[in-house]
């Protein structure tokens, strides 16, 4: 406030957005340094006990050589999953935009990740409408979105658990749906589990960047659709994005 003649000029911001995104900007260096110590301090372990004379016995020179390239390629993935984000934030990445059949691409991506939904004794399912329209998008893009959430809700689903991947139409979109039967998302985390690294206490835990789910928000986004994730925790999740569909003749 500041004094102006008879009265006072008021001035009113609000930093709402502002606090918010500094609050990303703290979590994201925090998360990234995380994801980077942990590999980096496995590799100087290995590293250090190979010198300290294991270096003569190769069964366990073999086991450790096996254990550092689990390690680098975990921190190749990290970096090449960070590039192609930063890429598609950017508008670097160029779409081919044409008339996908959705059904296709949900049927492909199911038996691609069949043997590993039946490894972990998951039911992976599709119902996909016999008569639904192609959608306006980027087919291989579309295929990594749908990868990442199959992958996500297999991972997260206990034996004897339910993935479903659905389709219909609404208004003039198409929406596809991953439902599973899986551990779920606490109700604090789910607005923010699209930002990169973040991985909710409970639901997330285990292997992977946390940058999936960021990409597939950025991918969808940039088709001029839109994502978005519904859970219950204890009772499992629906992941849900949609595309434009092909304008009817």
């Amino acid at each position: 406030a500041t004094p102006l003649g008879d009265g006072s000029l008021v001035h009113i911001q609000d930093l709402t957005e502002l606090r918010r995104l500094e609050t990303v900007r703290h979590d994201f260096i925090s998360n990234i340094s995380h994801e980077l110590r942990t590999p980096i301090a496995s590799l100087k372990v290995l590293a250090e006990t190979l010198q300290e004379g294991t270096i003569d016995d190769k069964a366990v020179v073999q086991e450790f050589l096996h254990k550092i390239n689990i390690e680098t390629d975990r921190l190749a993935q990290m970096v090449n999953e960070l590039s192609e984000l930063s890429r598609i934030e950017s508008g670097e990445v160029s779409l081919k935009i044409e008339p996908v059949d959705l059904g296709e691409v949900v049927g492909q991506v199911t038996e691609r990740l069949r043997a590993q939904a039946e490894r972990g004794g998951l039911s992976l399912e599709a119902d996909i409408p016999a008569s639904l329209p192609e959608a306006l998008g980027d087919e291989e893009r579309v295929e990594q979105v749908l990868v990442n959430l199959l992958h996500n809700a297999i991972k997260f689903t206990p034996p004897s658990g339910r993935v479903t991947t659905s389709t219909r139409v609404e208004g003039d979109s198409i929406l596809v749906s991953v439902a599973d039967t899986g551990v779920g998302i606490p109700a604090d985390d789910l607005p923010r589990i699209f930002e990169r690294f973040y991985k909710a206490d409970k639901a997330r835990v285990g292997g992977g960047t946390g940058l999936g789910l960021a990409i597939a928000k950025h991918i969808v986004e940039a088709l001029g659709g839109k994502i978005w994730a519904e859970s219950t925790e204890g009772k499992g999740s629906t992941f849900t994005f949609t595309l434009p569909m092909v304008a009817k003749p």
